[in-house]
């Protein structure tokens, strides 16, 4: 029973330290792209201009939004680790916008995402 419990606290350490490891290892990347409603992006294509104000209507009722690549790469607007304000808040004012996001990409399952710690117009 002792080599049992020692096993688990053991493998538990290890995971902690794994764990926070990969949070150190975390770089902070810039992503440029334009700002699109993720739901209606993903179901028929819709960005740009003449989508605006239904991506803005989408987001203001709780729809995600994320960044679209010219390479079309796809980066979901995550919770940022403060859960100060929404993961929708830095993207609301760029809906239909090229803009460049710094922050951290994570990505699990075939998604990625990006806690964006800061946000500006592209050049």
């Amino acid at each position: 029973m002792k080599k049992q419990i020692l096993f688990c606290l053991s493998l538990l350490l290890a995971l902690a330290v794994t764990a926070q490891a990969q949070k150190k290892t975390e770089k902070e990347i810039t992503v440029k792209g334009e700002v699109v409603d993720m739901a209606c992006y993903m179901m028929g294509g819709a960005k740009g201009d003449d989508h605006k104000s239904c991506a803005e209507a989408c987001a203001k009722a709780g729809g995600s939004l994320g960044i679209l690549t010219a390479d079309g790469k796809l980066y979901v607007s995550l919770l940022p680790d403060d859960h100060k304000k929404g993961p929708n808040a830095v993207l609301m004012d760029h809906i239909s916008h090229t803009v460049e996001a710094i922050g951290f990409v994570r990505s699990s399952g075939g998604v990625q995402g990006i806690m964006i710690k800061s946000v500006k117009m592209a050049m």
